[in-house]
């Protein structure tokens, strides 16, 4: 198979030309890429042909214009990336959270837009139909894109705080139970209100609400997305939060944080109180630890050795494979991909070796949700599951290991469940698993009840899958009073994973809610 025309001029892919090691990457060149190889995989013919497929959409563009899109020689309007999702008939949403997420971490990279006016009519009927669905849950990601460009407009509709409240409410808990295309989306409506300092300061606080929810799981990128602000009192509130906290509140704080010191937008006044909360959570042990150490990687070398002495030992991988300039088994992917679409492909490589590194967590986060945007996830899913059967090299299997939680795909489920028999990294196959269409229900969840180690992710994957054993750890007396059984409470009052994919059999419902129960068990415990 191959993505390469059979005649013309070769095709020449953009490229990230930042150091790979260097303090920041070429956001532009990186959305051009996306948009290209999808074009690419999706629609290989003439460009002009796949203008006209813009064209219908209502995008009018010249052959120029395009080349210098998907070059990256220009900054790309949102509206031309609606286009190409549109008429390359992806998923609303799934190029455009992805694309927002970049600019939204690393850019500006977006062209600016006007906003498309709105009839007071339009509007009208829009806030209707908010009204009946926010609460009914069947808001799509591009819903609530759209729901936060109107409310956070100079003109737009004055709501009622106790409506904004719960409307807030309900696009983070949605948020933290939401894969894929509907998690980027969700999270770029989060941004546009996180933009906005009225509704910036309300997010704040249903952050808090949402996140410190008795049993609240999964609000590591709710926390974290308020890195983004420029309002010094959110940052400082992220300085809190991080000093008081532990877990994933914790840890995503240190996320947020890590943000604004990437983006250099961390105000200088608030270094020394970061530096203090770095140091004293070193010396509460390894579990606070490790979100200090990534942030004193960061911020200075000398603070690093600090918080290592404090710990007592290093806290990260330190294999050569772990490392982004050698990472393992990144020849495996390399070559499977090629095979696939018969591109030279450099983007690709450096993509790859973020992903597969620990080095730079935030680009690991969004090289991977690239990946996952782009017709190479299939391919590269197949590899890492074959790099967790049989790895080539010393930490093949960790880091394959994460790449499944972004990029497995339904089709896999059997072969990850084949792995949790033999595996050492079933924490992060049970979240792959949930993440990419729910653990089966034969498997039995329940009998990870009791290792301490597991039993977190054997609830977070109970309960994203809405599987059987849920209500067993909701309400087996084994477990009462107990922490897995305070999220799985919670987990039963949330809801289960969102996808913003019908079921085939009900096309009018948003949300895919997977279901069935099935009476043989497949044992998980060692």
């Amino acid at each position: 198979m191959s993505w390469v025309p059979g005649r013309g001029r070769p095709v020449t892919m953009p490229y990230d030309f930042t150091p790979l090691r260097g303090r920041s990457v070429d956001p532009q060149a990186r959305i051009a890429w996306l948009l290209r190889i999808n074009r690419l995989a999706i629609a290989p013919g003439p460009a002009g042909q796949f203008l006209q497929m813009l064209r219908a959409q209502g995008c009018t563009l010249g052959p120029s214009t395009l080349c210098r899109y998907e070059t990256g020689a220009e900054r790309v309007p949102l509206a031309v990336v609606r286009a190409y999702e549109a008429a390359l008939n992806l998923p609303a949403g799934h190029l455009v959270g992805v694309v927002c997420g970049i600019d939204r971490m690393f850019g500006p990279a977006l062209a600016p837009e006007a906003p498309l006016p709105i009839s007071r009519a339009r509007l009208s009927e829009a806030l209707g139909d908010w009204e009946t669905r926010v609460p009914a849950g069947t808001m799509r990601g591009a819903d609530w894109i759209q729901a936060a460009d109107v409310i956070t407009r100079p003109t737009g509709p004055v709501l009622l705080p106790s409506v904004l409240n719960g409307w807030v409410d309900q696009l983070l808990s949605e948020a933290m139970r939401s894969v894929h295309h509907a998690l980027t989306t969700r999270m770029h409506a989060i941004g546009l209100l996180l933009a906005d300092r009225d509704a910036g300061r309300i997010l704040v606080d249903s952050v808090e609400r949402v996140s410190s929810a008795q049993g609240a799981r999964n609000c590591i990128n709710i926390v974290a997305i308020l890195g983004n602000s420029t309002d010094p009192v959110v940052l400082r509130w992220l300085v809190g939060l991080f000093e008081r906290s532990d877990g994933e509140q914790q840890l995503g704080a240190a996320y947020g944080l890590l943000t604004s010191i990437c983006r250099g937008t961390l105000p200088g006044d608030l270094v020394p109180a970061v530096t203090r909360a770095v140091m004293d959570a070193a010396g509460d042990g390894m579990d606070r630890g490790r979100p200090a150490f990534m942030l004193a990687q960061r911020m200075s070398a000398g603070l690093t050795q600090q918080v290592v002495a404090r710990l007592g030992q290093y806290p990260a991988p330190t294999a050569v494979g772990a490392r982004v300039q050698s990472p393992a088994a990144l020849s495996s992917y390399r070559v499977a991909a090629l095979r696939e679409s018969g591109l030279d492909d450099p983007m690709l490589d450096r993509l790859l070796r973020e992903a597969l590194s620990p080095d730079f967590v935030e680009r690991q986060h969004h090289a991977l949700l690239m990946l996952a945007a782009t017709p190479y996830r299939d391919v590269l899913a197949d590899v890492a599951v074959k790099q967790m059967a049989n790895p080539t090299e010393p930490y093949a299997a960790q880091a394959a290991a994460h790449v499944l939680i972004y990029l497995a795909r339904p089709e896999q489920s059997r072969h990850l469940v084949e792995l949790m028999v033999t595996s050492g990294n079933r924490y992060s196959l049970l979240q792959a698993l949930a993440n990419a269409g729910g653990v089966p229900d034969e498997v039995d969840l329940a009998a990870l009840a009791d290792d301490p180690a597991l039993a977190p992710a054997a609830v977070f994957a109970a309960g994203m899958s809405n599987h059987p054993d849920l209500q067993w750890f909701q309400t087996n007396p084994s477990l009462a009073g107990s922490e897995v059984q305070c999220v799985a409470t919670w987990w039963g009052r949330a809801g289960s994973r969102i996808t913003d994919v019908a079921q085939a059999s009900q096309s009018d419902r948003l949300v895919d809610v997977e279901q069935g129960a099935r009476s043989d068990r497949l044992i998980l415990a060692g």
